[in-house]
This record gives structure tokens, C-alpha cells and sequence, in this order.
């Protein structure tokens, strides 16, 4: 029985690594689905921000008739929504205009920093990428 003795030590130690590596794991896991959200309501804000602005509710034939959005002015009402906040300067957005050209498709990327990531294998971090789409305002 004397040899035994001091034997947990080691199981003891594994169990407490073993939950410091689980605990961290949520943490990250969390941080990520955190970020991804985040990354979904500034798209979904950006997409109806362009969207209102880019309406061209003129009875126009060669944009479709009335409610058509114009592509050009998209860029500039995402950006201007993005400078509201200076932490969103690092997303990058592609625009697209559906054919009937009343819905605008933006598909936004950011790469964040994720906690503990250098011990899971994502020390330069997380890349998200969400889509969001918006049809022009009914007026």
C-alpha cells in the first residue's frame, strides 16, 4: 500500500488540464458564434441602409419600373454605414443587384482574433463571411 501512495497526483493534474483545455474551447467557441452574429447584423444594416438609399422609385422602363434600386450608389451608402463605426473599417463587403433589380445581395468579410487561438491552430485568427440581402423600400 505504501507505493500507492501519492498515485492521484498525476490523475488529478490530467483532469484539471483536461479542463482548462475544455474550458477555453467555450470560450473561443463562444467568441466566434459572438463575432459571426455580430458580422450578421452589421451585413443585415448595411444591406438596408444601401437598399433605401439606392431606391429609385421613378417610373422608369429601363430599370424594371418603379421601386428599381441603382447599383451605383450602393458602395457609397454601405461605406457610409460602416463609418458610423470605426471597429467595422476592416470589413470588406461585394455588392450584387438581383435581375429584377430590386433586391441588393452584400456578402461581408472580417477576419477577428479569437481567444486562445494560438493553442487551437488560429493565431492570425477567424475569417466570417455572411451573406444579407434587401429589396428597395415599397413607397
Amino acid at each position: 500500500m505504501r507505493r500507492d501512495r501519492g498515485s492521484t497526483m498525476p490523475l488529478i493534474l490530467g483532469f484539471v488540464l483536461l479542463a482548462m483545455i475544455t474550458v477555453a474551447g467555450a470560450v473561443a467557441a463562444g467568441q466566434a458564434f459572438v463575432h459571426q452574429r455580430d458580422l450578421q447584423h452589421v451585413c443585415d444594416g448595411a444591406a438596408a441602409a444601401a437598399a433605401a438609399s439606392a431606391a429609385d422609385l421613378r417610373r422608369d422602363a429601363a430599370l424594371a419600373g418603379a421601386g428599381a434600386l441603382r447599383f451605383a450608389e450602393v458602395p457609397a451608402a454601405v461605406e457610409a454605414y460602416l463609418a458610423r463605426d470605426p471597429a467595422r473599417r476592416a470589413v470588406l463587403v461585394r455588392s450584387a443587384l438581383s435581375a429584377d433589380a430590386r433586391t441588393i445581395v452584400l456578402s461581408c468579410v472580417e477576419t477577428r482574433p479569437v481567444a486562445f487561438g494560438a493553442a487551437f491552430g488560429r493565431g492570425g485568427g477567424l475569417r466570417h463571411t455572411v451573406t444579407s440581402a434587401a429589396r428597395a423600400p415599397i413607397r
